[in-house]
């Protein structure tokens, strides 16, 4: 009785019972079906039924729709935001949840639907920009992409079936304007739940007449069907040329998994220093694009920007000087940068493969080839570690070559009473061959292996995972493994990579082929510092290409990272992730077997992509990285 006499509760509660709850489609929450326990299912069946292998799949963020909403709605959402799913050339998009459906294994099935369905829609943007013809060319994609999966996958069609009735159901009934209605019964009609209307707007639609309707004033787009995805491209943006200056400091980055929506601008804004107020502040409130006015930004909250991340349909990214008070990763989708065609004169250039025209770009990128600096972060491993040293080195010798007793020889030590009976047989029988091939030798077998690690140094190994600096617990690993592979005698060099554009790929050799472990070596990986970015295919390329030129019939490139290939310039996200599987399997075909090693806990979205089945490892827990990688090079090796 006395929570009565709290009015702002009271209000509170009736506000919500009112307009609570007033969704386009409902929500069953204790059925509902997460991205996360579906996408790497989803990953394998979307490149089994002919996905391109660099397409990764991500989480869509909510965008607003145009629909017509009803007047709850109107008062309690102003405008209704979707996870609506859709794909560009280089992902999927597609809800974090899916709970529309009271029924658990409808809802995984509309994961898997969705999935085939991306695999087969051609990836054309509908630029048309008349809002009902734009519908109606919506729904005819809509109808032509599911007639052809459903065509070239029958065992689709009882779940499609199903999936389409629940669909139908889940719409909403409300009255709408006549033509609006028209285009909802075309909806109906096609998910087989109504008939086709008698109007013009169905043979408009099917394209049995042509496409002249117009919208009449006060249109609303249709509500977006949660069986059909949309696709579209995005135009290149100009490339810019600028230094990007890295952010300082080690601290961790809180993490979004989605993937948002963003576009590159040139601002100018921030670097004024005039006193003058650019908008007034009650219309400040409702604009909806970024302005980058001079303004303080070091005493930003961290949760503020996510919020605004979240809140944005589209995030306008400028360049800016100065620290930022926080920092968080999430993944951007942004429209592809236009590549520099121009080809570079060096000492050292390798080509890069560009996935959109299905060719090589000649001499596209420089990499500087040099020996790793002594003196840098002053890094020494302690005592425990100087234990696992001892114990990995242990079990590497035993993996050392061993004198093996090699028969029929011209010299040795003892006779070979089998060659020599042979020998004496063929001498009897006229032949004089094998005469001198009667001896015993003990002679050392080498393994005939020749190893190259190839270790990530970019600006991300700065930070921590776990508890750890991502950069040190790489050094253990590499340290331990070095000292292992010492001690087995196989023949190896270890060099690290970064880059800075393609005109700047810095690859510094660690240890060379034929030199010994020594503590020169040891000073070597202790001075490791943290780079700039991550541009795997010329660093595997140059790798790969020192590699066969070694004399050993094996040869093995281990490649340690931590995160996806990605650069300052065009090198970033599915044109970076084909042009480094591009590189692997570029080695590959020179007879090197290539395996990768990741620390990124996500990494399963895009690394088998990189190189392929069975042909990487993934070490979830940082910390174990030391003892995982010496374990994953025996197995791979041996």
């Amino acid at each position: 009785m006395l929570d009565f006499l709290e009015l702002e509760e009271t209000v509170g509660r009736a506000w919500h019972r009112m307009v609570g709850g007033t969704a386009s489609y409902p929500v069953h929450a204790e059925h509902a079906v997460s991205l996360a326990e579906m996408r790497n299912r989803l990953a394998v069946m979307f490149r089994a039924l002919g996905g391109e292998a660099g397409v990764q799949i991500a989480g869509a963020g909510a965008r607003k729709s145009g629909h017509r909403l009803g007047w709850r709605q109107r008062i309690g959402l102003g405008d209704e935001r979707l996870e609506q799913p859709g794909r560009d050339a280089t992902s999927i998009f597609l809800p974090e949840s899916i709970a529309i459906f009271p029924d658990n294994a409808l809802n995984a099935a509309l994961y898997r639907w969705l999935a085939t369905w991306f695999a087969a829609a051609p990836i054309e943007t509908i630029t048309e920009s008349d809002p009902l013809r734009r519908d109606l060319l919506v729904l005819r994609r809509a109808s032509e992409t599911a007639v052809f999966v459903l065509a070239q996958f029958p065992g689709l069609v009882d779940d499609y079936a199903q999936l389409a009735a629940a669909t139908a159901e889940a719409r909403p009934r409300r009255p709408l304007p006549r033509i609006e209605q028209e285009v909802e019964q075309i909806v109906l009609g096609l998910l087989g739940t109504g008939k086709a209307p008698a109007g013009k707007l169905w043979p408009a639609m099917i394209g049995t007449e042509p496409l002249l309707v117009k919208a009449p004033p006060g249109y609303r787009s249709m509500l977006p069907c949660p069986l059909w995805g949309d696709c579209w491209t995005r135009e290149l943006s100009p490339a810019h040329a600028g230094v990007d200056e890295c952010a300082d400091g080690a601290e961790a980055a809180s993490e979004d998994n989605r993937k948002h929506f963003a576009v590159r601008e040139r601002e100018d804004g921030a670097n004024r220093r005039d006193p003058f107020v650019l908008n007034r502040f009650e219309k400040i409130l409702a604009m909806a694009e970024m302005v980058n006015v001079d303004r303080p930004t070091d005493d930003s909250e961290e949760e503020d920007a996510q919020k605004a991340a979240d809140d944005l349909e589209e995030i306008t990214l400028s360049r800016r000087s100065g620290k930022p008070a926080g920092r968080f990763k999430f993944d951007l989708d942004l429209p592809p940068e236009a590549l520099g065609a121009s080809r570079l004169t060096a000492d050292l250039t390798y080509p890069e493969w560009d996935y959109r025209s299905g060719s090589y770009l000649p001499d596209h990128c420089r990499v500087l080839a040099s020996a790793a600096p002594e003196n840098g972060e002053s890094w020494t491993p302690n005592e425990t570690m100087r234990r696992h040293i001892r114990q990995v080195r242990r079990r590497f010798e035993v993996l050392r070559p061993r004198h093996e007793l090699m028969r029929a020889q011209a010299d040795g030590h003892d006779l070979d009473l089998d060659a020599l009976v042979r020998a004496r047989c063929d001498l009897r029988a006229g032949s004089s061959s094998g005469l001198d091939r009667v001896h015993l030798a003990m002679r050392p077998q080498g393994h005939d292996l020749a190893v190259t690690l190839l270790v990530d140094v970019s600006l991300s190994t700065d930070a921590w995972a776990n508890g750890y600096r991502v950069l040190d617990v790489e050094k253990e690993a590499l340290l331990v493994l070095a000292h292992g592979l010492s001690a087995c005698g196989d023949h190896h060099n270890i060099l690290t990579f970064t880059s800075r554009r393609r005109s700047w790929v810095r690859l510094e050799t660690v240890k060379a082929f034929g030199e010994p472990m020594s503590d020169v070596v040891e000073r070597c990986i202790g001075a490791l510092k943290p780079g700039y970015y991550t541009r795997i295919g010329a660093a595997v390329r140059h790798a790969a290409a020192e590699l066969a030129r070694q004399p050993q019939r094996k040869k093995l490139l281990l490649v340690l990272t931590d995160g996806k290939p990605n650069d300052v310039d065009h090198y970033e996200g599915r044109f970076a992730v084909e042009d480094t599987r591009k590189s692997v399997q570029e080695a590959r075909r020179l007879g090197i077997t290539v395996f990768g090693v990741t620390i990124d806990a996500g990494a399963q979205s895009y690394f088998p992509a990189l190189f392929g089945r069975s042909g990487y490892a993934i070490v979830g827990n940082i910390k174990r990285l030391p003892a995982a990688l010496p374990a994953i090079y025996r197995q791979v090796a041996h």
